[in-house]
């Protein structure tokens, strides 16, 4: 347990995090996200009941209400219309992540670090309109829901999420980002928890007419309330390190390259696609897998996104402080990509809508697997490559978000439908994705540090003689950009350098998994470490966004 003292030092964090985000407004997030989340998760409930009757209405040329019938006694076009769906949900994401995110992500990265945040979330949010735009005329008017994937396609190459991480990263301090991006989340989850119920209430034309209503307001609200985060200055060092002109398009992608700086940003790369492949995979196709196994109907998806935005609500606020507290980075990662694994066995084999509604609670503690990697990278990067990476990171999980769907589509069509010379066994995409999951927690487990440790690790192995007194560790950045240990060339990598110098003096520190920040455990022997010379404390940690949270934004 930790002592008294700890627990006076994290209620002093706390505080000092609360300040912070008033004084840097970056508080006025939250209404804007619980806004956001709020209405899509008005609509979410609906969306899928209204792709399975549209397409089993399609394969019959009457329209069916699937709804009515059971599992055992629902025709074969209503069979058939939930890996319909599936396809061509599948066939959307793969045109948003693998094609347009996956160009797009790291270019929208390194221009938001050039042109500021702002404008390119109102271009996310503006986007977002569009699906439930294509709802509203399909209930209003009849439009074809077929419309509704190259509409969700555009709006999911640009993500409102990976911008809003490198806003709170230009904000405030690296000690208090954990704890903002777990309130983030917070508001994701919140969302999800006021949204849904009201849509299982609602009529399906009234609940779109309320989610296009939550995601105008937060438009509103982005173009009149929430300030730029980016100084002017720093725009201008952005704009000179990075080429402007016509090759721009092509050559903006390659930042990408930064998630291949070291044997640690490789593996976590891995990671990310990984859990890319399996999430979206799975996400893709849970609702109807549901429909088709336990008879899922509007009401029951209404109770599971309720039960999302619960436990992503505990796991962000309560449990991700007291994993933070006792465990590094790394230890995090495993123990959200476990919880994930257990979630999709238990998926598989589930029997009961009551079996089903208690994995998903398990497997909410998955959402710490993606903050842990992104808190990992981002403190590995400079200030002013906070949005390369995290576009780079939104780009690398993209790319495997898109092929996750078509390959987990493939199985789910091959165990479903009725032409399939296979036995007929929904649950076999999530027993794939327990198999991957495996190879995932076993690359995890090889990370055996947090910030900084992964470059420190590297610098020893080629250097197995230098004293540890006087290692001092330089990324690839500063490599290339011709500098050393200790060069003044400005004060921003004579910083940097300070901070690997020190790092490279306490490494026992970080093998004992404490981590900085407002989530921090910190003993008396250690109150010396973690201090440049300015005085200001060191951080190390950072958090990013829950899988189901992305895909909504």
């Amino acid at each position: 347990m930790p002592d008294t003292a700890s627990r006076s030092e994290r209620k002093s964090d706390t505080s000092g995090l609360i300040k912070e985000l008033w004084q840097s407004g970056v508080w006025k997030l939250f209404p804007l996200l619980l806004l956001y989340i709020t209405g899509y998760g008005v609509i979410v409930p609906v969306t899928p009941t209204l792709m399975t009757d549209f397409f089993a209405s399609r394969h019959s040329d009457v329209y069916i209400h699937c709804e009515d019938y059971t599992s055992q006694k629902a025709p074969p076009s209503c069979r058939d219309a939930h890996s319909d769906a599936v396809n061509w949900s599948s066939a959307s994401s793969f045109i948003s992540n693998s094609v347009l995110s996956f160009a797009l992500a790291p270019m929208i990265g390194s221009w938001s670090d050039k042109y500021g945040r702002k404008p390119f979330l109102i271009i996310a949010f503006s986007t977002a309109s569009l699906p439930l735009l294509v709802i509203l005329l399909h209930l209003q008017f009849g439009l074809s829901m077929l419309f509704y994937f190259p509409a969700q396609a555009l709006n999911g190459s640009i993500s409102s999420v990976s911008i809003c991480l490198a806003y709170v990263a230009d904000k405030l301090p690296p000690g208090h980002r954990a704890a903002c991006f777990g309130l983030i989340l917070a508001s994701f989850s919140m969302g999800i928890l006021i949204g849904p119920p009201i849509g299982g209430l609602l009529q399906p034309i009234v609940a779109s007419y309320t989610a296009m209503s939550c995601v105008g307001g937060a438009l509103l609200y982005v173009i009149f309330i929430l300030d730029e985060s980016l100084s002017e200055r720093s725009k201008a060092e952005a704009r000179e390190k990075h080429v402007d002109g016509p090759q721009s398009l092509f050559t903006q992608w390659k930042t990408i390259k930064i998630l291949l700086r070291s044997q640690l940003f490789k593996r976590l790369t891995l990671c990310i696609m990984l859990t890319g492949i399996i999430s979206e995979g799975l996400q893709d196709l849970m609702i109807q897998y549901l429909q088709l196994k336990l008879d899922f109907g509007i009401k029951d998806q209404a109770r599971l996104f309720i039960i999302y935005g619960v436990c992503g609500l505990i796991v962000q606020t309560l449990l991700l402080r007291v994993l933070l507290g006792w465990f590094n980075e790394s230890r995090v990662l495993v123990i959200g990509l476990c919880a994930s694994l257990i979630n999709e066995v238990a998926l598989a084999l589930a029997p009961t809508k009551g079996w089903a509604f208690a994995a998903i609670g398990i497997g909410s503690v998955g959402s710490v697997a993606f903050p842990a990697i992104s808190s990992i990278k981002a403190n590995n990067v400079r200030e002013s490559e906070q949005g390369t990476i995290q576009g780079a990171l939104y780009g690398a999980r993209a790319l495997a978000q898109g092929t996750g769907p078509i390959i987990f589509a493939a199985i789910f069509a091959a165990f479903t439908r009725e032409e399939s010379p296979f036995p007929k066994f929904a649950g076999a995409p999530f027993v794939f994705g327990a198999v991957l999951m495996l190879v995932a927690i076993g690359i995890a487990s090889t990370i055996d540090g947090t910030s900084g440790q992964g470059l420190l690790h590297e610098h020893r192995q080629q250097n197995p003689h230098t004293e540890e007194e006087t290692v001092t560790p330089m990324s690839e950045f500063d490599e290339e950009a011709g500098l050393t240990p200790g060069s003044s060339e400005d004060a921003e990598v004579t910083q940097e350098n300070e901070r690997s110098s020190l790092l490279a003096r306490k490494p026992s520190i970080q093998s004992r998994g404490r981590i900085s920040g407002a989530f921090s455990r910190t003993h008396s022997s250690q109150s010396d470490f973690g201090r440049q010379k300015s005085g200001s404390p060191l951080r190390s940690s950072r958090t990013g966004s829950a899988a189901l949270a992305s895909d909504i934004a």
